[in-house]
């Protein structure tokens, strides 16, 4: 039986994103795909590679509760952030994301309650609110495979939706933009290290898709991911010349805390900001703009 997929250009979180495209559920037919073949390097290295790429795939298996801080520096799109994240997953996802622009000062804050998404942006006092729709999470199924090619020959990946709606942070509690950079003989694993005071899995190595490598000025990366969760505690993006082009790194962070429930409940923006939430259009009034330009 075919399954149902949209193909949609893909993009990361903190805006460099991916070359290729990733897939959403939808009621479009699914072009003939074939799977990426697996790898080919020795069996410890492939066993070691799939099992921390898996990781980050689904790391929001791996946790009930992260909370902690990570700064992201982004040269080509001249980006300098501190994220400060609570997220809370199980039975009642939840999640409170602060962004901090370092070299402006504007400040962002992220805000899922269980029913509602709120983002706000404090130095201009505004804020949206959108309702949340769980309809993605039912129809994602876990045993289909996260990417491969299309009849096209063009690279697909399958990305999973996250019920807390944590914005930025996924990019480290959450990383599966980056765990679709491992391709079958792109890296390697260097061993395990502590970074933080916990276990990392050290991967090594070099863009093979040259549109990527374009948009991040970047040829060669190396991550630290938590062996245990699959959490991305550091990455690092060189040049030819071995220079740093981008770098995200977790300041601190913790796993499996009591949530701060306060935090984490229904959001109230301050009362002196406006809404500017985009309101749907109802088809009623559709029919009056038509008229009114006619």
């Amino acid at each position: 039986m075919k399954k149902a997929y949209s193909v949609i250009l893909a993009t990361s979180l903190v805006g460099l994103g991916l070359s290729g495209f990733y897939a959403v559920k939808s009621n479009a037919e699914e072009s003939p795909q074939t799977e990426v073949k697996q790898r080919t390097e020795s069996a410890a290295n492939v066993t070691d590679s799939q099992s921390i790429q898996d990781k980050m795939l689904n790391a929001i298996d791996n946790y009930q509760s992260v909370s902690g801080t990570y700064r992201a520096i982004l040269t080509p799109i001249d980006v300098d952030e501190t994220v400060e994240f609570e997220v809370q997953q199980g039975s009642n996802p939840r999640s409170h994301v602060k962004v901090m622009n370092n070299k402006t000062n504007m400040s962002r804050e992220d805000v899922f309650d269980g029913e509602f998404f709120w983002s706000v942006v404090h130095n201009e006092k505004v804020y949206m609110k959108n309702k949340v729709s769980n309809q993605p999470l039912a129809s994602f199924d876990k045993k289909e495979a996260r990417s491969f090619k299309n009849e096209k020959g063009e690279a697909v990946f399958v990305k999973r939706p996250n019920p807390a709606f944590s914005s930025s942070a996924d990019d480290v509690i959450f990383p599966q933009d980056y765990a679709f950079w491992l391709t079958p003989a792109n890296h390697k694993i260097l061993g395990e290290e502590k970074l933080l005071d916990r276990p990392v899995t050290v991967i090594e190595g070099q863009h093979d898709d040259s549109i990527l490598a374009e948009k991040h000025q970047a040829t060669h990366f190396k991550m630290w991911v938590d062996t245990k969760t699959g959490v991305l505690l550091k990455l690092v993006e060189t040049n030819d010349k071995n220079e740093v082009t981008n770098s995200i790194e977790v300041l601190s962070i913790e796993f499996d805390k009591k949530a701060d429930t306060a935090q984490l409940s229904a959001f109230t923006p301050p009362t002196d900001y406006k809404d500017v939430t985009r309101k749907p259009v109802r088809p009623e009034n559709m029919e009056s703009q038509k008229s009114e330009k006619e």
